[in-house]
């Protein structure tokens, strides 16, 4: 791909700013603003609408550089290393010790842009120190996971770095040299990477592994000036790192290290941060870091009265085609139908490498292939990770940002894992049958539920979800209880969802945190102590242990995934009943349902989810439809497993199923349920005529009155 890009965020209302950040192999390029329909044709991408008066042409392309790799800056003062001598003391944990290239700890540079004092790991994986033209290092190769202390200092002539181990290990070493402390003025101090000369904003020698409390000395320790004393054990959801000493010099972490995971001092006796904040003062740095990509903006829109939507800039410099999507709400007045668009789930799979893991290759009927997308996110890591995803020093990603282009974030029908449309692709065929029923819909994300609350709610009779709402905030679960409490209706038209413990950091909206705690169909476990959240020291892991179990809300929950055949759904007595002949008005007494479908070949697959009395489904649940059949390629989700044992697959155990469900609530408030994420590509068969379109549009209309 040799065009791309991302914008500033991705909702938007009429009359609000919109910037768009372009890279580009080639000179000159070509921005529109186009609206996005769902496929036309099974093989094909998303039908587009370009906007008249909407083209720009920019003459001037340009290749875009991204710094990957946490690291933090220290305002330490400029004549800090100059005089009689200082001495810094610090905690550590390398997680790549051996890397094969230097990682920094600590680094020190002048106005020149010139090392004045370097403390690293060496490409051999042990510790060494630079200051000016001396050099030491010390002899024991360090070692993965274990913490060590060290000391730099310079104090009569000499520079002198120990190593301790600080938890009895075999690794103790003093060495030293003679050397002057340099006359040049510091210009900045790094931790964990040092700044590009090129471009300072660009770290380079990143390290894997986490630092705890640096603290830096005038001279000697307790004898000379204390120059900064760092309390990582602090902050936790912030980017400061708070200086304890007089001087107050806080530092700042760039490109979102990990916070709230435990230090030196962490000994099993708390797993909660918030209770012994002292455990808990590290940052766990990466060298593949990234929250914030930094492209200069390229086009800014202010957008105009549109219909609510998705909407895309369309980028074409002669080679390469991309889209780049984005949401268009109103937001500003009452009408009967919300359609919610899962961008917290777009944002814990952007740029996912699943596909190198294996994991999912065995749940696959088909043979797996990358689209262009997907091939360009595994060729470029400096496009960032997915909470699905290890870092490189194989622990699990816990943040992402909407910063950075998401290249699986784009209207085009291939996905690897199922073959076809998923995620946003999916979610257009049930904006299309919004916008082709002719019901008057308004659009809103998960960012703005998250921020409005059950207000954003209330201006609506019926919410309807995408194909995959799986990630949900605390803030968006009270939100939709409320609604439902007060008379709301919820139309959820998918599968997985409301299933991990999501957050947002209340300074950086564009990014989320997952903590995969131990339960779950995961990519990877929390380590010990660190499962609850830095952004709002909420516990992690699944909603369903966490006060918000999914089948208690919307009467389904999440029971197996898989990727071979999808099937159909069968009636149940349930659906006789006179509470839901709504549901089947136009509908055979044995008519299966969704026996067909651009995903999988039938509308319950991928993942689904099932009714279960015994995990939350409220009294009164009408159990209306159960999946026909699916085979062992679908299998039952971990967190229902008491222990490892066979049988779990389609054909063996019958909690492996879609069911699809209402649910009245006092006061007036129902939810429908289909409980599969294939819903969405049989809604669209046939050009929207069929009987999962009828079922969806009979509730619809019902629920809207």
């Amino acid at each position: 791909m040799t065009i791309y890009g991302y914008t500033d965020r991705w909702t938007v209302r009429p009359g609000q700013r919109l910037g768009l950040h372009v890279h580009s192999e080639r000179s000159g390029y070509e921005s529109a603003v186009v609206r996005l329909h769902g496929p036309i044709h099974e093989n094909e991408c998303a039908e587009t609408e370009q906007l008249p008066g909407t083209v720009a042409r920019h003459t001037d392309g340009a290749r875009r550089r991204t710094g990957t790799g946490s690291f933090a800056s220290l305002p330490l003062p400029r004549d800090w290393l100059r005089g009689q001598g200082f001495t810094v003391t610090l905690r550590f944990e390398p997680t790549t010790p051996v890397l094969g290239r230097e990682q920094v700890l600590l680094y020190t540079g002048d106005t020149a842009g010139r090392t004045l004092l370097a403390l690293v790991i060496g490409a051999d994986g042990m510790l060494g120190a630079r200051l000016g033209g001396a050099e030491i290092a010390c002899a024991p190769e360090l070692a993965a996971h274990r913490w060590y202390e060290g000391t730099l200092g310079l104090d009569g002539g000499r520079l002198e770095l120990r190593l301790h181990a600080v938890h009895g290990q075999s690794a103790e070493s003093t060495v030293s040299v003679a050397c002057t402390a340099p006359e040049a003025d510091v210009r900045w101090t790094t931790l964990a990477a040092a700044p590009c000369a090129a471009e300072p904003s660009l770290p380079e020698y990143g390290f894997n592994g986490k630092i705890e409390n640096p603290v830096f000395w005038n001279g000697l320790p307790g004898k000379g000036e204390l120059i900064a004393a760092y309390e990582f054990g602090r902050d936790f959801e912030s980017t400061t790192l708070h200086d304890g000493s007089a001087a107050g010099r806080h530092g700042i972490l760039h490109q979102s290290p990990q916070r709230a995971v435990t230090g030196s001092r962490w000994d099993g006796t708390t797993s909660d941060f918030r209770t012994d904040p002292g455990h808990y003062a590290a940052v766990h740095f990466h060298d593949d870091d990234l929250e914030d990509a930094g492209w200069p903006e390229d086009r800014s829109w202010t957008v105009p009265e549109l219909s609510p939507g998705v909407y895309g800039f369309r980028l074409d410099n002669g080679a390469d085609v991309d889209i780049v999507p984005f949401f268009v709400r109103d937001g500003r007045r009452e009408c009967p139908v919300l359609f919610l668009a899962p961008t917290f789930t777009y944002l814990a799979y952007a740029n996912e490498h699943l596909y190198t893991a294996g994991g999912n290759l065995q749940f696959m009927a088909q043979d797996p292939e990358l689209s262009r997308h997907e091939r360009h996110i595994l060729e470029h890591e400096e496009l960032g990770k997915s909470v699905y995803d290890l870092h490189s020093d194989g622990s699990g990603v816990a943040y992402s940002s909407r910063l950075r282009p998401v290249l699986n974030l784009r209207p085009y029908r291939h996905n690897w894992l199922n073959g076809y449309v998923r995620h946003l692709s999916a979610d257009l065929y049930i904006l299309d049958w919004l916008g082709r029923i002719g019901i008057e819909h308004d659009v809103a994300t998960d960012e703005d539920l998250h921020h409005e609350g059950s207000a954003l709610l209330e201006r609506h009779r019926v919410v309807v979800t995408g194909s995959h709402p799986e990630y949900w905030t605390r803030p968006m679960q009270q939100a939709l209880h409320h609604y439902l409490e007060h008379g709301g209706r919820l139309m959820y038209l998918g599968g997985n969802g409301f299933y991990w413990v999501t957050s947002v950091f209340a300074d950086r909206p564009h990014l989320i945190e997952v903590r995969r705690g131990n339960n779950g169909s995961r990519s990877w476990d929390s380590p010990p102590g660190e499962s609850v959240h830095s952004a709002t020291a909420h516990p992690g892991g699944l909603w369903a242990f966490n006060g918000y179990p999914p089948h208690a809300s919307v009467g389904v929950g999440m029971a197996a995934q898989g990727w071979g055949p999808a099937s159909a759904y069968r009636r149940l007595p349930d659906s006789h009943d006179e509470r839901a002949a709504f549901v089947f008005d136009g509908i055979g007494s044995d008519e299966l349902i969704g026996g067909f479908g651009h995903v999988l070949g039938g509308a319950a697959g991928d993942e689904v989810d099932r009714y279960a009395p015994e995990l939350g489904t409220p009294d009164g649940t009408l159990r209306l439809a159960t999946s026909v059949a699916l085979d062992d390629h679908y299998q039952l989700t971990q967190e229902e497993l008491l222990v490892t044992a066979p049988g779990q697959g389609g054909t063996e155990n019958e909690r492996v199923r879609a069911d699809m469900t209402l649910r009245e609530i006092s006061g007036g408030g129902a939810v429908f349920s289909v409980g599969s994420i294939c819903w969405a590509g049989s809604l669209a068969w046939n050009g929207y005529v069929n009987n999962v379109a009828r079922i969806s549009e009979n509730v619809l209309r019902r629920f809207s009155r």
